[in-house]
Parts: structure tokens; sequence; C-alpha cells
């Protein structure tokens, strides 16, 4: 049996939530638009929000340029062990 338009939708929403899918704008000129275009289609992406995707998981593969390098660091908090930076740094690796 064919779902109607309504029950299509109704199933989307509940997808999208359980997802926590949510809208991201990004505000672009044409140049802008036309590189990223460009650059995906020469990696082969055919999608191009997969091939800024792709960008961020590889920069975040990357170590850290802003590491928290507590208790050298010139914070005026005394950071409890285990607590995050008070800087929003990422821990350095152990």
């Amino acid at each position: 049996m064919a779902l109607s338009p309504a029950e299509r939708k109704r199933r989307q929403r509940e997808r999208e939530k359980e997802l926590d899918v949510q809208t991201y704008r990004m505000e672009l000129t044409g140049t802008e638009r036309w590189c990223i275009q460009k650059a995906a289609a020469r990696q082969g992406y055919e999608d191009q929000t997969e091939y800024l995707l792709s960008l961020v998981y590889a920069d975040l593969k990357k170590p850290a340029s802003r590491a928290c390098n507590y208790p050298e660091c010139n914070c005026p908090f005394d950071k409890p062990s285990g607590a995050e930076c008070y800087r929003g740094y990422e821990e350095r690796a152990a």
C-alpha cells in the first residue's frame, strides 16, 4: 500500500528527530560555490556536502593546533583533575 504524502512526511520527521538532523546554512559567494563545486568534482564527489564533511573529518584527524598544556599555561583557573580546558582547547595526548 502506498504511503500518503502526510504519512511520508511524518516518517521523515521521525527519522530526522531520531538522527538529530538540523539545518546548517552557509552564506557563500558565487566564486566560493564555484570553487567548492569544482573541487568536489575533481575529487569524484557528486554531493558537495559530502565533500565538505570529508575536509572537516580529515582536519579532525590532525593534531590539535591549540592544545591545552595545563599546568604550564597562564590560565587564571585551577583545573580540577579530569575537567575540560576552560579555554576550550583540546587535551593533549598523554
